[in-house]
């Protein structure tokens, strides 16, 4: 198979897709990425001069994301990690090197503990560690003035939960990504059918990611001054997974594969490559007195 194509498939009354893009080569299992509730399976171009040299890459649009319909009442995280092995199943793939981000992070954890055989590689990133009173309240002040007509209000409200605040710390693109994130969050949540829907769920629901994980060669990576949950909270989660990995970039947030895009490409593919992480000049902690927070074994 060569260049890009894209599949339409169905699970339990749910609509979605999946598109794969052919790489260079195949020296390691195709790369298969999950990510946030704010993006599609088109949002991953970034990715692109990291991956197609080693790996076919794969973004899906999962259930509420893109035009995916979205999940019922009723389903739940079971029914995402079904999704994702439909199309597992569909990609013919005995295994993928699998990348959460954000939400999708959630849902890759969950995936791996269920089917740690179809993982050859786990890699994930910004992950909702705990969702605590102070990012729910302020999602309900925001939902508040959404439902009175005011979504730009939302959005302001949401900038809070997503972003680092101007002054507290030194992010890399901080004005530029800023904007970008503002029209996308207003388009996602004015514009997508789905979209407010969706990213109420990611918010209020218990994603807590638990239970540990052995067998599957896993880094959990973030921005170092992350605002869903510190980047200490994500080291301590990484202490669950067996022999695990951690490793935090200088001056980003949440928002990594925005503000350094060639770094967290580079980071997620040496681990699923194999290759060494020690002394990267990106990590946190290798210079600029910075914590020292880096790419560690985590025990």
């Amino acid at each position: 198979m060569g260049g890009t194509s894209t599949r339409e498939l169905h699970h339990d009354g749910l609509r979605f897709s999946y598109q794969r893009i052919s790489g260079e080569t195949s020296a390691v299992e195709p790369v298969l990425v999950v990510g946030g509730v704010l993006q599609s399976m088109r949002s991953w171009s970034i990715l692109h001069r990291h991956v197609l040299p080693y790996a076919d890459l794969v973004t899906v649009d999962l259930p509420g994301a893109g035009d995916s319909t979205p999940l019922r009442a009723e389903q739940d995280m079971d029914t995402m990690c079904r999704v994702l092995d439909t199309v597992l199943d569909d990609l013919g793939a005995e295994r993928v090197n699998l990348l959460g981000y954000s939400f999708g992070s959630a849902v890759a954890y969950r995936c791996a503990q269920r089917r740690p055989e179809r993982i050859a590689r786990l890699a994930l990133g910004g992950v909702p560690v705990r969702i605590g009173d102070k990012l729910s309240g302020l999602w309900r002040r925001g939902a508040e003035r959404m439902a009175s007509g005011d979504p730009g209000a939302l959005v302001d409200t949401l900038m809070e939960m997503f972003l680092c605040p101007a002054g507290e710390a030194t992010v890399r693109n901080r004005d530029i990504v800023r904007r970008l994130v503002r029209r996308m969050t207003l388009r996602t949540v004015t514009d997508t059918a789905y979209g407010l829907r969706t990213m109420e769920r990611s918010v209020l629901e218990n994603l807590d990611p638990v239970g540990g994980l052995t067998g599957v060669p896993t880094l959990v990576f973030c921005g170092e001054h992350d605002t869903i949950s510190s980047a200490a909270e994500q080291r301590a989660f990484a202490t669950t997974i067996d022999g695990s990995r951690f490793a935090a970039i200088g001056e980003a947030d949440h928002w990594l594969f925005l503000q350094r895009r060639d770094e967290a490409g580079d980071l997620v593919m040496r681990h699923f490559t194999g290759r060494p992480l020690d002394g990267l000049p990106y990590l946190a902690g290798s210079g600029g007195g910075r914590p020292a927070v880096t790419a560690d074994a985590v025990r």
